[in-house]
C-alpha cells in the first residue's frame, strides 16, 4: 500500500540539502505495477518452457513442417534456452536493434530454435539410445570451459554436467541465430513488408494444431 507524505516547505529544504530522496505516489505505483508485469512474465516464461518441453518429442516430429510455416516458425521461444558466462552475465535470447529508425527487438524464434539443435554443439546422446538437446549451458569466456544440461525428447530423462564442448561454441550459435532474425526483420522493413504477418499462432495454439493432426491421421474417417 502506497502512502502519502506531506512536508513543509522547511523540511523539504533540509531534505533537498542532504540530497535525501523520498519516492513519491506515483512512482512509488509504477514501481510496484512493473515489479508485478516482471513476476507475471517469468510465470508465463517458466509456463511456456514447461509446456514446450513437455511436448518436444511432438515439436520434433513436425520439425520440417514447424520449418517452413511461418506461423509456427515465427512463435517466441526465447524462454526455452538459457545460457551464462563467468564475467559476462545472462546470454541474452532477445536482442533490441534499431531498423529503419525504428527500435525493434528480436527473438529467438522456434524455427530458429530448432536450427540451433540441428547443430552437433547442441545434441548429446541419451542412455534411452536417442538424441537429446541442451537447454541451459554456462561457462567461461577466458578459459572456453563450460557445463551444460539437456533433455530427451524421448524418454524425458534429464542430463546434467555435460562439459565436452567450448562455451564459444554455444554463444556463437545463438548470436548467429539472433543476427539470422535481425537481417529477416531489416529485410523485411526494405522490402515493407515488416508487420504485414497473415497471422499470427501461439505455441499452445501449434500444439493443439499438431496434436489434431496427428490423432486425425491415427483415425481416419
Amino acid at each position: 500500500m502506497a502512502v502519502k507524505i506531506q512536508e513543509g516547505f522547511a523540511l523539504f529544504s533540509r531534505r533537498m540539502d542532504a540530497k535525501t530522496y523520498i519516492e513519491g505516489e506515483d512512482e512509488s505505483l509504477d514501481n510496484m505495477e512493473s515489479q508485478k508485469i516482471l513476476e507475471i512474465n517469468k510465470e508465463r516464461d517458466e509456463r511456456k518452457s514447461k509446456l514446450l518441453f513437455d511436448n518436444l518429442d511432438l515439436i520434433l516430429r513436425h520439425r520440417d513442417e514447424i520449418m517452413r510455416t511461418p506461423r509456427y516458425a515465427r512463435i517466441d521461444a526465447h524462454y526455452a534456452l538459457r545460457g551464462g558466462g563467468a564475467y559476462i552475465g545472462p546470454i541474452a535470447m532477445r536482442r533490441r536493434f534499431s531498423a529503419a529508425g525504428v527500435m525493434v527487438t528480436v527473438n529467438i524464434t522456434l524455427g530458429t530454435l530448432l536450427g540451433i539443435w540441428d547443430m552437433a554443439t547442441y545434441k548429446v546422446d541419451c542412455s534411452c539410445g536417442n538424441t537429446a538437446y541442451i537447454r541451459s549451458f554456462g561457462g567461461s569466456p577466458l578459459t572456453g570451459m563450460s557445463v551444460a544440461g539437456a533433455i530427451c525428447p524421448h524418454c524425458k530423462n534429464e542430463i546434467h554436467g555435460i562439459r565436452s564442448r567450448p562455451f564459444g561454441d554455444y554463444v556463437r550459435q545463438v548470436q548467429n541465430a539472433l543476427d539470422s532474425e535481425e537481417t529477416a526483420v531489416s529485410q523485411a522493413f526494405a522490402s515493407g513488408t515488416f508487420g504485414k504477418v497473415s497471422e499470427l499462432c501461439s505455441l499452445e495454439k501449434m500444439i493443439s494444431e499438431l496434436k489434431l493432426k496427428e490423432y486425425q491421421k491415427s483415425h481416419p474417417e
